[in-house]
């Protein structure tokens, strides 16, 4: 009996030494694809979708100036929904200066109404892996997830951790009484047990 008991004891060590549990790479926002004066530039387009465009490649930026800081505090205000929301995208990714950082500040933060879990995708679950992918998302002025993106990668489970997150529901994050967009982090957590 003590040898069975044995037995049984090192199947259940084995089966729980398989899972994997890993930490994920970190995933770095893409540099912008043409110059940072051209995008500026572009802000100013007549057409909104150009001035989105813009406003989205200029997240990647990596030392903001008055002149772009200047240009994108001014997108916040324009009247194309996803201009503003890509202006709040490109703004959350800079070091502000001080004076700045008042820009992007919220008298109220958005608040989560609609939670859902993320699915398993079957291959990980098959392979007993586990771990956290870390999602950023904005959360624009209506409370519902308009972009989302991976900034740490565990590459079997980032599809399912964006499609959870794509459905969560929020009462948007308010600044001088008005909804306004905001950029937000979470992890999504797969765990086997």
């Amino acid at each position: 009996m003590k040898q069975a008991g044995l037995a049984l004891a090192l199947v259940i060590a084995a089966g729980c030494a398989t899972v994997r549990t890993e930490q994920g790479t970190l995933v770095p926002l893409a540099p912008p694809p043409r110059s940072v004066a051209e995008l500026v530039a572009q802000l100013s387009a007549p057409d909104a979708p150009s001035r989105a465009s813009a406003a989205w490649a200029l997240a990647g930026a990596e030392e903001p100036d008055l002149q772009l800081l200047a240009a994108l505090k001014g997108a916040l205000d324009d009247a194309s929904g996803p201009v503003r929301e890509a202006a709040t995208w490109a703004l959350g990714h800079m070091t502000l200066p001080d004076s700045q950082v008042p820009v992007l500040s919220t008298d109220a933060p958005p608040r989560l109404l609609v939670q859902t879990r993320p699915s398993y995708p079957n291959t990980a679950f098959n392979r007993k892996l586990q771990g956290t992918v870390l999602v950023e998302f904005l959360i624009n002025e209506v409370g519902r997830v308009a972009h989302a993106e991976i900034r740490r990668s565990i590459p079997e489970l980032d599809k399912a951790a964006l499609e959870c997150v794509r459905t969560w529901q929020f009462a948007p994050a308010q600044r001088a009484g008005k909804p306004v967009a905001v950029v937000a982090q979470s992890p999504v957590s797969f765990r086997l047990y």
